[in-house]
């Protein structure tokens, strides 16, 4: 029986240690290019944490102008209340310097008639101010 003639390949080692040398450097490339990756990854999970410590710290800030400016409103309706009550006390202290004015002719009428000077402690404080509270339930009360 003859057999058929085998077919040899002969590779030259040079060629074998090319290919080697190829898979290896693809393995370098590929090990490089999931380093990478794993950095980017971890970036990317850091960026993320940031994030949400961002939007928290966002989420804080909106409460605390919301609470500034409810604070704001009731300090310009304190403002506003400022005008009426520093006409009351100009009033206040109108009648105190007529008071005064009138006292001082009073002593000097009293130093020519007696030699004498009686000056009323009174007299020489301003208007009391009286603070009525209106508010609804108490308007009801005092209209029924």
């Amino acid at each position: 029986m003859p057999y058929a003639p085998r077919r040899t390949t002969f590779v030259p080692t040079s060629t074998i240690g090319a290919t080697l040398s190829s898979s290896t450097q693809h393995n370098t490339i590929l090990a490089s290019r999931i380093a990478e990756k794993k950095q980017e990854l971890e970036s990317l999970i850091q960026l993320r944490d940031l994030s949400s410590n961002f939007a928290a710290q966002m989420v804080q800030l909106q409460e605390k102008l919301a609470t500034l400016v409810d604070g704001t409103e009731a300090v310009a309706l304190i403002v506003s209340n400022w005008d009426s009550i520093l006409r009351a006390i100009n009033l206040a202290s109108a009648n105190l310097a007529t008071r005064e004015e009138a006292g001082k002719t009073n002593t000097q009428q009293g130093d020519s008639e007696n030699g004498k000077s009686v000056v009323d402690p009174k007299s020489q404080l301003p208007e009391p101010f009286v603070r009525i509270r209106i508010n609804k339930e108490d308007v009801g009360k005092t209209s029924s």
